[in-house]
């Protein structure tokens, strides 16, 4: 049974007995210990895996814990070369899993209102040069994902070109 929705059962302080507390796909458990650490899931396609997630930048590469009141958002996606291969994000507590060339239709994009963010995206974006859409929500205070659809709106009013190629996942003004 695949899961469209995170499920944030505890918060925690360690791994011990987190396994007691994944019990259905997109189960998930907090650890901190002063900062967030870990967030432990059970994988959401369902395979029944445990999927630890670094939160922590100083153990290694780490993801990204955005917290609001529209829900747990995860930055960026996690995509297992393991196992199941499952791919998918966190965003707005939705679980957007990618599979077979298609995204899962429960995208918060769906009826994400970014008008007014894609106006402080557009006004504050460097001007010229292809930039990452991660730098610019980094600087807003804002959640990538959340940008990112604010570009692609963009684009489609002809304000923003999207990368291609090397520039995937980048952006400039018209």
């Amino acid at each position: 049974m695949r899961r469209s929705k995170i499920s944030l059962k505890a918060e925690v302080s360690s791994r011990g007995g987190v396994s007691d507390l994944l019990k259905e796909p997109g189960d998930a458990v907090l650890i901190q210990r002063g900062v967030p650490r870990w967030l432990m899931l059970k994988c959401p396609c369902g395979c029944g895996e445990e999927i630890p997630v670094n939160l922590d930048a100083r153990a290694g590469k780490a993801w990204r814990l955005y917290r609001s009141k529209t829900g747990l958002t995860l930055f960026p996606s996690v995509w297992r070369d393991t196992g199941c291969e499952a791919h998918f994000i966190i965003w707005r507590d939705q679980i957007v899993t990618f599979g077979g060339g298609q995204a899962s239709n429960n995208s918060p994009a769906l009826t994400l209102d970014v008008s007014d963010l894609a106006r402080r995206t557009l006004a504050a974006w460097p001007g010229g040069d292809f930039i990452s859409y991660v730098d610019v929500a980094d600087q807003l205070g804002e959640i990538p994902w959340d940008v990112q659809e604010a570009c692609y709106r963009l684009v489609e009013k002809g304000l923003m070109v999207a990368g291609k190629g090397s520039n995937r996942g980048s952006f400039r003004k018209v």
